[in-house]
């Protein structure tokens, strides 16, 4: 069957990023959740465009469904704006070479069944329908895919890694991921007013790796 790719894409629903966040944090997978709404943005550097370990059909793949994991709204960018991809290629190519086969196989399967039911690639469906594959995918459900609901909790912890974790490692651009969640950055000392509650705090921007990395 043709591949399709591109293209102007009909909007779809847009996940809450906040219900997200509060599920995540129940899961443990963030530790840090707002003090208080904002609806402070970053503003992103262009991306930059590298040959990956992924490829780049899979990359796209990756990009859509970090997207439906964190989507764009007032708050801030989403997921693959906000350096994830990078940083997953960054894993693979580093501490999470293991895992590079069996993603690359899973994006290229999810890749497939979008072909098969759509005649596009999972990347130029609507957000219902990759919603649809991805609720699927964690359920287990999709024939095509085996392992789906691992594949998926791997998926969705690597997407809130890039997302969260220090850009020191290839994520977290610009401090879109701090930003979002209220997080300064890393700082040896609290003063009495960084301790007040219900107050969001000022944006350091600064990475626990050396001020090389840091986001001024």
């Amino acid at each position: 069957m043709e591949k399709k790719s591109g293209g102007n894409k009909p909007a779809g629903s847009a996940m809450n990023r906040r219900v997200l966040l509060q599920n995540s944090v129940k899961a443990g997978a963030v530790a840090l959740i707002p003090l208080v709404d904002s609806s402070c943005t970053t503003k992103l550097p262009p991306p930059v465009i590298v040959t990956t370990p992924l490829g780049t059909d899979n990359d796209r793949t990756l990009a859509a469904v970090a997207d439906r994991i964190v989507p764009a709204d007032e708050l801030g960018p989403g997921a693959s704006a906000a350096g994830v991809v990078h940083y997953i290629n960054h894993s693979l190519a580093e501490w999470n070479q293991a895992e590079l086969p069996v993603l690359s196989k899973g994006l290229a399967d999810i890749n497939e069944v979008a072909i098969v039911r759509h005649a596009y690639e999972f990347s130029a469906l609507t957000a219902e329908q990759q919603d649809t594959i991805l609720t699927e995918l964690e359920a287990g459900q999709l024939a095509k895919v085996a392992n789906g609901a691992v594949l998926f909790n791997r998926l969705l912890r690597l997407t809130l890694e890039g997302m969260f974790s220090d850009p020191y490692y290839g994520g977290n651009a610009g401090y879109a991921g701090w930003d979002l969640i209220g997080y300064p950055g890393a700082v040896l000392a609290s003063t009495p007013d960084m301790q007040k509650m219900r107050v969001r705090l000022p944006m350091l921007h600064t990475s626990g790796h050396g001020a090389e990395h840091d986001g001024h």
